[in-house]
């Protein structure tokens, strides 16, 4: 079955070799700046995942995200005291080119994560830290996903807009 991949035009994003898209047009984008401390620790995952190499000195398009975050308590006692908790996030993100200022694409990543409210504070708030990362992680690699494949997949188009 593997030996047909390549036949079928399947290539990995994060491929070795010239043809990956993380040597390719990935590396010219500039991450801007994300509010909050949750939107510093996304940038900083995005900027692994989308410039594991480094970033260019010349950049062509600027990422844009706006995180929101929320929490919701559930499985709630007879006492009234919550005994978990979602946190949801939404982040919406557009890319521009930076010559035209045109926007190229744009796009949202959801993700839930919940965490149990134990006795213990500390180790409700360790909890519920583990369950922001593991949110964080899933969004930028949603993310990634998304503008590596309309990277591949709108190569003509983007020439268009250099």
């Amino acid at each position: 079955m593997i030996l047909f991949l390549p036949g079928c035009g399947f290539q990995p994003i994060f491929g070795s070799g010239t043809s990956s898209i993380i040597t390719g047009e990935m590396q010219y984008i500039e991450i801007s700046p994300i509010a909050n401390k949750t939107g510093q620790a996304l940038r900083n995952q995005l900027v692994q995942n989308i410039q594991p190499l480094g970033k260019s000195k010349t950049t062509k398009y600027r990422l844009n995200v706006r995180l929101t975050e929320s929490k919701q308590r559930l499985a709630i006692k007879k006492s009234e005291i919550a005994t978990r908790a979602n946190l949801s996030f939404i982040a919406n993100y557009e890319i521009f080119s930076k010559a035209s200022g045109a926007l190229l694409t744009q796009g949202t990543s959801h993700m839930i994560s919940s965490y149990n409210i134990l006795t213990h504070t500390y180790a409700t708030l360790i909890a519920e830290k583990d369950a922001r990362k593991r949110a964080i992680r899933e969004i930028a690699g949603d993310i990634t996903s998304k503008v590596a494949s309309f990277f591949r997949l709108n190569k003509d188009k983007i020439k268009s807009f250099k």
